[in-house]
């Protein structure tokens, strides 16, 4: 047989046959060790990802760093063979076995796997003919043990014992410092400036930090800086040009990548992803169902060719994401077969049923939409057609996701629902729906006029026992008791509890309720409006309103104080805060913390001005604050300064600005843990804590008191645990405002 005159020379030959990387290896960290641990645990490993993800570099690297001797590797790249040619006789020739027929390849590569020593055989590109590269892994599995395959495809081989490690894109730290590498290659006095690095991150996000990708805007740098190639992104992914000539044709230009793996697919299928590629961010089986009329089996094809991405949220749903690179090409492609705006129209009415339906939502329907913060992408992609389109159905979602706008956007939330008001005229409840969600906003924005003009114009529409009705009069309550008008909002508040009670709506009741208390705090009556909270809290709690809660216990807090009860009125700021948290308020859970800032400033200044600061970095981020709070943080400044002294309260401020309200509150909570529990840190976490104050590291106190890092992080660590507290951050804090001897 001609294998057994095969010599070992010629074998050693095949390493030169191993495709050698001209440029470095970046990243991949997390891939390679999931290859490795393939590698021991399995005798088939397929690296699958899409098109340009940069499975064969990985797989590479990964040969180059636990290598078998050369002459054991079988390198066949099957995207370079002919159609219709055989694969066995392509992988004996790769194992340096010539002039083996057809019949006799697979015999013939067992027998060269049984040579000894560990060999392998390497299928890249394995997609390009995934039946026959199955086929041939089984019987090389099945012919000897000692068969190792390594294979790289847009799919799995779903042969039996096989392991896949998914290969996706890459983690925005070795993006970029991919892009910044390969860039400075081609153009070494590229402007390398905080803006360029911003432009730069900002370019790899939208084209998805797949390498491929990178590569060739990197390319462009010769004659684009990455904000000029960010803004020509716009015309579509054919801005990024074309690579090397001397690069595979699937990978001179992104479209070449994508079209290698859409056009693969059937008629449906390709149907089907087009369709998909109307959802702008994650989406779930259900909803694919609806919009995309696609099965779970067409789902399951579309993620086995890493052309769909599938994951489980923590509550353990699946969701399905598709790259923003083929989403655009999908788009492209439904545009030029004349299906975009049906499959628009279908979305459309999609995130409508999802969001709130037909009818103007109640407190709790609005209440659940305002959780999902994860549709904002599709939101904003059916608004958008929404707007030319079906102004009313854009008006429903608007009505129904009021409460998200409130949250996260209110500024945008406010522009959109003003453009659909301008498009749709009709005096109606789909105009009223949408009257409703821009008083809300103009509340939150501290826009009185808006306010004003709009929900007068919409209780003109409204029957007065409505759910909608009750809205807008809640709405008008609070800016007129933060207006100082008691006797009004009071009124208003009544006139929305009856509106909520006559349609059995708990959750508007008790925010009627706690608005009618917070009346009458600003009239004066504190102690009255003490007693309406407490039956608030309990309403709003059995009706399982989370923000209601927020602010009720905000306005109670502040009662508190009123009657000079300050230990009563940290526990309900505090209590605030903790329910604000769990739902991401940016506006009220600002004000808590202002006003938690200024009833400790005394007590704590640093801890006090990093609060108010915290709280003061938020201020336009969605809605505007209040007279009050801005009061609150202002005078927390004012006081800091004249307590600790300028240069203290200006460093404590900047530090402020940094952190998240979390972190934040956290500093103030700890002041309870610091006078109860401070007598606990001995005497070294104690001096630790004050050279964290000072903002030394883990390695520079360690060297100043001659300890270990590991000791030092010890030290930290017990000193955040016996004080309850939760990072660094905290502890500088505490350790601020509990100086060592004071």
């Amino acid at each position: 047989m001609a294998t057994r005159n095969t010599t070992s020379a010629a074998m050693t030959a095949l390493a030169a046959r191993i495709p050698v990387p001209a440029s470095s290896f970046i990243g991949r960290a997390e891939e390679l060790d999931a290859l490795a641990r393939a590698r021991d645990a399995t005798r088939v490993v397929t690296l699958v990802g899409p098109g340009g993800a940069g499975k064969t570099r990985i797989l590479l690297e990964s040969l180059r760093r636990d290598p078998p001797p050369p002459e054991r590797i079988a390198f066949a790249d099957l995207s370079g063979l002919p159609a219709g040619a055989p694969l066995a006789p392509a992988v004996a020739e790769a194992a340096g076995l010539r002039g083996i027929t057809s019949t006799e390849a697979v015999a013939a590569v067992v027998w060269w796997l049984d040579l000894g020593g560990e060999s392998i055989v390497v299928l890249d590109n394995a997609e390009s003919m995934l039946g026959e590269a199955a086929r041939l892994a089984s019987e090389l599995v099945e012919g000897t043990a000692a068969a190792r395959i390594l294979a790289t495809s847009r799919r799995p081989l779903n042969v039996a014992g096989e392991r896949v490690v998914s290969v996706g894109p890459m983690s925005a730290e070795d993006v970029e410092a991919l892009f910044w590498e390969r860039a400075l290659a081609v153009r070494s006095s590229l402007p390398d400036s905080p803006a360029s690095r911003a432009s730069a991150r900002e370019l790899c996000e939208r084209i998805d930090r797949l390498p491929l990708a990178i590569e060739l805007a990197a390319a462009r740098s010769l004659v684009m800086a990455p904000a000029e190639l960010l803004a020509e992104l716009e015309r579509g992914i054919d801005a990024l040009g074309e690579g090397p000539t001397t690069a595979p044709a699937r990978h001179r230009s992104l479209r070449a990548t994508i079209e290698g793996s859409v056009g693969a697919l059937d008629g449906r299928g390709r149907e089907v992803f087009e369709a998909c590629g109307i959802f702008a961010g994650p989406f779930s089986a259900r909803a694919a169902a609806v919009v995309a009329h696609a099965s779970l089996g067409d789902l399951e094809d579309l993620v086995s060719r890493s052309l769909l991405q599938a994951s489980s949220e923590p509550a353990g749903r699946t969701i399905f994401r598709m790259l923003g690179t083929l989403r655009e090409y999908a788009t492209e492609s439904l545009a030029a077969a004349g299906r975009l705006d049906a499959v628009r129209e279908a979305h459309l009415a999609w995130m409508v049923q999802e969001l709130g339906g037909e009818g103007f939502p109640s407190v709790a329907d609005r209440l659940r939409a305002s959780h999902r913060d994860d549709a904002l992408p599709d939101l904003r992609a059916a608004l958008d057609f929404a707007l030319r389109a079906d102004p009313a159905a854009g008006l429903r979602l608007m009505a129904s996701t009021e409460e998200l706008w409130r949250l996260v956007a209110a500024d945008e939330g406010a522009a959109r629902v003003d453009a659909f008001l301008d498009a749709y005229r009709a005096p109606d409840e789909v105009r009223a729906g949408g009257l409703v969600a821009a008083t809300c906003l103009s509340l939150v924005r501290q826009d009185a006029e808006s306010m004003r003009t709009r929900s007068a114009e919409a209780l003109d529409i409204l029957d007065a026992h409505t759910e909608a009705a009750g809205a807008v009069e809640i709405f008008r309550a609070a800016g007129l008791a933060y207006a100082g008008e008691a006797e009004r909002a009071e009124a208003a508040a009544r006139r929305a509890l009856e509106a909520f009670a006559a349609v059995g709506d708990e959750a508007g009741q008790a925010r009627a309720r706690g608005i009618l208390s917070a009346a009458a705090l600003f009239a004066g009556r504190a102690e009255e409006a003490v007693a309406g909270f407490a039956s608030a809290l309990e309403l709003a709690a059995k009706a399982g309103d989370v923000w209601g809660q927020g602010q009720i216990l905000t306005h109670w807090g502040m009662a508190e104080h009123a009657l000079g009860r300050t230990a009563s009125a940290r526990a309900k700021l505090l209590a605030a805060l903790d329910r604000f948290g769990v739902i991401g308020d940016v506006v009220v859970y600002g004000s808590a913390l202002a006003q938690l800032a200024a009833l400790d400033v005394r007590r704590a200044p640093a801890a006090a001005v990093r609060a108010a600061a915290s709280a003061a970095r938020r201020q336009g981020g969605s809605g505007r604050y209040d007279a009050r709070t801005l009061a609150d943080i202002a005078g927390v400044r004012t006081a800091a300064a004249a307590l600790i002294g300028e240069g203290p309260a200006r460093q404590a401020w900047d530090e402020g600005e940094r952190i998240t309200f979390a972190d934040a509150a956290a500093g103030l909570r700890a002041l309870d843990a610091g006078a109860s529990r401070g007598g606990l840190l001995t005497a070294r976490e104690l001096e630790v804590a004050e050279m964290v104050r000072r903002g030394h590291t883990n390695a520079s106190i360690a060297r100043r008191l001659g300890i270990s890092e590991r000791t030092v992080e010890s030290h930290v660590a017990h000193a955040t645990a016996k004080l309850g507290i939760r990072n660094r951050v905290a502890l500088a804090g505490w350790a601020a405002d509990h100086p060592v001897g004071g």
